[in-house]
């Protein structure tokens, strides 16, 4: 459901059939690349399943990216075809991608929800309607005996001669968000995308009888897989929601009756800070998951005693998308989702390594989360040098710090990178954070590491207040922290923040990109710093 358009599963089928024939005249066929740089829309959900009957590669595109972004994807991809609104959220994404010159493999652009009396000078474009309608006239000059779309083989399905899509095929490149390096495309093949799909199902016991909103961007390796793979798995319906408030949230949960939620920190935080919540019926409910970010002390809690739902952490990345490598089986203890995100997947592996000799540590002991199975990534697209880099051994090295215990459940303590180099003194942002968050006044808290020329680095504590504190002082947190753990972890610096910038898609908090929290923490007029520091 999208709006006000309601589709069966029947329906779905047809017009993803019509539409992979109308995209195969058009020159697309297995093998080929197709950038698809739309928000949360049936439009998108039926490109994606037509994409993947043809055995076309898709390339995804965040559609909160600009003309930069999407440069790089089709430039890096080599996309022969483009997928778009005319226009969203105000901004013009046909024009933008008109606007790049170069791209010489980009053969053909499809515009969805074009404007009333839409016409491109450029032969490049079509739209998807035209793309429709070119499929039903070539249905009509043929013969077609296959009444039933459901008992069909591959070629019938589709009027072409092209060869059948198997397990092993490329389907996507889910591209990394790029914050300190340029994006990179990691390879998702057909069998992963499905395995993978279905794997979030493990986390909240999801079956048909189930109504997932989709607050999450599809495009994103959580999203795709959550949403637009796993409820078509299981027979499930799927409630769209093309950019989140939390009161359209609550509006369509109740309309709906929507019963699992899969979302973000940020998107509960919200929701539990919404003067809207009481308005509205939020008692279909039952479960749902959070990932993007470590999920602040005391969240987990807080939204099964204030909301009724059972949620839970796991891990997930673009190089196990669009799935997940680690989580918790439904029901887990509220004291074991507070501290772990869970177990490995079956079939896979786990361990902790030293990030320097990269030697397998102990339960208990803090390090590098390495993995290995088949929710791996083959590599980055064309990026032998990074893939080099990540996968060795048939590891892929993470980059995140995390740790084992003696029942083998996981916790993330952070990005390797995050950690803070004080005086020599290793200091773990998420550690701070979760004993700031229970301060009265605190209600969102990021820790980064700002220049400091004595002692390298700086603790600095950035606090987004709870809307009924009147003041927080540098004084108030280290006191909140003081004897609760080693003096050298107390914070030198604090910012107060309104709120904390994102990536696009709003799921991850931006440290260090251009106008992340590292930069406004080196840049903020208001900061409060001791003055030993």
């Amino acid at each position: 459901m999208d709006g006000d358009v309601r589709l069966t599963y029947r329906e779905l089928r047809e017009e993803a059939t019509r539409l992979a024939r109308g995209l195969s005249r058009l020159g697309l066929a297995k093998g080929s690349v197709a950038a698809v740089y739309l928000p949360n829309s049936t439009e998108l959900v039926t490109l994606f399943y037509a994409l993947q009957k043809l055995g076309v590669v898709i390339a995804w595109v965040n559609p909160n990216y600009r003309e930069h972004e999407l440069r790089f994807i089709l430039e890096n991809s080599g996309a022969q075809a483009l997928c778009l609104f005319e226009e969203w959220q105000g901004y013009g994404c046909l024009s933008a991608a008109l606007s790049l010159e170069g791209l010489s493999e980009l053969r053909t652009i499809v515009v969805a929800r074009p404007a009333e009396g839409f016409a491109s000078n450029d032969q490049r474009v079509t739209t998807y309607a035209q793309v429709l309608s070119a499929a039903d006239a070539a249905d009509a000059d043929t013969t077609d005996t296959a009444d039933d779309a459901d008992n069909v083989d591959a070629t019938d399905d589709l009027g072409t001669s092209q060869d059948a899509v198997s397990p092993d095929d490329l389907s996507m490149l889910i591209y990394t968000s790029g914050t300190t390096a340029r994006p990179k495309g990691a390879m998702i093949r057909q069998s992963q995308t499905v395995r993978a799909g279905f794997s979030y199902s493990l986390g909240v016991n999801a079956t048909e009888d189930d109504v997932f909103i989709g607050i999450l961007p599809m495009s994103h390796s959580y999203g795709c897989g959550a949403l637009l793979v796993q409820p078509f798995l299981l027979g499930a319906t799927l409630v769209i929601l093309d950019r989140f408030s939390a009161e359209r949230a609550f509006a369509l949960i109740e309309k709906e009756r929507v019963t699992l939620q899969l979302g973000s920190p940020a998107h509960y935080i919200m929701e539990l800070g919404s003067q809207a919540r009481e308005q509205y019926d939020l008692s279909s409910l039952r479960a749902g998951l959070i990932a993007g970010q470590i999920a602040p002390a005391g969240l987990i809690t807080k939204v099964e005693r204030e909301m009724g739902i059972h949620i839970a952490s796991f891990l997930g990345s673009s190089e196990v998308g669009p799935g997940l490598s680690i989580i918790l089986p439904y029901p887990s203890p509220l004291g074991v989702r507070e501290r772990s995100i869970g177990y490995p997947l079956i079939g896979t592996e786990a361990k902790i390594v030293d990030p320097v000799t990269g030697e397998e540590l102990p339960a208990g002991e803090s390090g590098e989360l390495v993995l290995r199975g088949w929710h791996v990534t083959e590599g980055y697209w064309n990026n032998p040098e990074e893939t080099a880099n990540q996968i060795r051994d048939g590891w892929l090295h993470t980059g995140d710090l995390a740790m084992r215990d003696e029942d083998n459940l996981f916790s993330i303590l952070g990005r390797i990178k995050d950690c803070i180099n004080r005086g020599g003194f290793k200091v773990i942002p998420s550690e701070i954070e979760a004993v700031l968050v229970q301060h009265p006044s605190i209600a969102e808290a990021c820790v980064v590491g700002t220049p400091n020329p004595v002692l390298g680095e700086s603790i600095c504590a950035c606090v987004i207040l709870d809307s009924n504190a009147e003041d927080l002082t540098l004084a108030d947190i280290r006191d909140q922290i003081r004897g609760r753990m080693a003096d050298f972890k107390l914070p030198d610096e604090m910012v107060i923040l309104t709120e904390f910038p994102r990536m696009p898609g709003g799921l991850k908090v931006n440290r260090y990109g251009a106008g992340g929290v590292v930069e406004l923490a080196k840049e903020c007029d208001t900061k409060e710093t001791l003055r030993r520091c």
